[in-house]
């Protein structure tokens, strides 16, 4: 047994030194590299290059569209921005013009109500006076009555008046 071990590795050993020393296809004979084991290595070169680039206009496009989403979101932001100022600005304007509006017409009743009193004031003052005039006029009139009545002068004319009213009728 020890002896087909023995033999197996001289065989390997030769078969693995003979591999090395006297290659099939040349090697390196001279000391120069040999371009025909980078047949493919150029091939690969080219076909990264191609789909580095590939890989470049795609991260391109894509950048380019995520730039226009982010454009078009911020020109909509924006747009719905404007929008709502503008429709806060008008309706501020109009609660304001409203407001104004509302002022005014209050303004207008407190004025109304002021004129209505003061004619209403007005009115009662003159009814007073009014009142005041004929009760002074009456009054008058009863004490000028009364003082006549107690004038003896008084009562003759006026019988006399009397009396000549009623030849008159006659």
């Amino acid at each position: 047994m020890a002896i087909k071990i023995i033999a197996l590795s001289l065989a390997t050993a030769f078969l693995a030194v003979g591999c090395v020393a006297f290659p099939e296809d040349g090697g390196y004979y001279d000391g120069r590299y040999d371009q025909r084991y980078d047949r493919g290595y150029e091939q690969d070169r080219r076909y990264d290059r191609q789909r580095w680039e590939y890989e470049q206009q795609r991260k391109r496009i894509e950048q380019d569209r995520r730039k226009q989403e982010l454009q078009r979101r911020n020109w909509e932001q924006d747009r719905k921005r404007q929008l709502d100022q503008d429709r806060r600005k008008n309706q501020l304007d109009q609660d304001r013009r409203k407001n104004q509006l509302e002022r005014q017409r209050q303004e207008q009743q407190r004025k109304n109500l002021m004129t209505q009193r003061q004619k209403q004031a007005e009115a009662d003052r003159n009814k007073r006076r009014q009142e005041l005039d004929r009760k002074r006029a009456t009054d008058q009139r009863t004490k000028k009555v009364q003082q006549n009545r107690s004038n003896p002068r008084w009562n003759d004319n006026r019988r006399h008046q009397e009396q000549r009213s009623r030849d008159r009728r006659d």
